[in-house]
């Protein structure tokens, strides 16, 4: 019992926390739009950048779930959930981009090593 009373009397959770978590988010979408962006050519060496930058955001989308059972209050569940949208959509366009140009840059690297 003794646990438990300490448990709940243990301070709340720091809202640090939830600052970093939105700015890992915002980072990884912004250098993801940065690789995807940049010019009107695709680069071939920006799909492993782009396929680590996807990872980062499935590793936000998880500490963002985690995250809403310690944070009870409703503004901070909101920020988490913002979070989790930009992590997703950065995800989602990630990986279409990766998936798109895949093939495209396997061919050119296969053509090139012939020659």
């Amino acid at each position: 019992m003794a646990g438990v009373e300490q448990r709940q009397r243990a301070a709340p959770p720091k809202q640090w926390r939830i600052v970093i978590t939105a700015g890992i988010a915002v980072v990884t979408a912004v250098a993801s739009a940065w690789l995807m962006l940049e010019s009107a050519e695709v680069h071939c060496d920006s799909l492993a950048s782009l396929t680590v930058l996807a990872t980062l955001a499935a590793f936000v989308i998880s500490i963002c779930f985690r995250q809403m059972g310690r944070f009870p209050d409703k503004r901070s569940r909101w920020i988490l959930l913002v979070c989790m949208l930009i992590a997703a959509a950065t995800l989602f366009a990630d990986f279409r981009y990766v998936r798109r140009y895949r093939e495209f840059c396997d061919q050119n690297q296969g053509v090139g090593g012939r020659q």
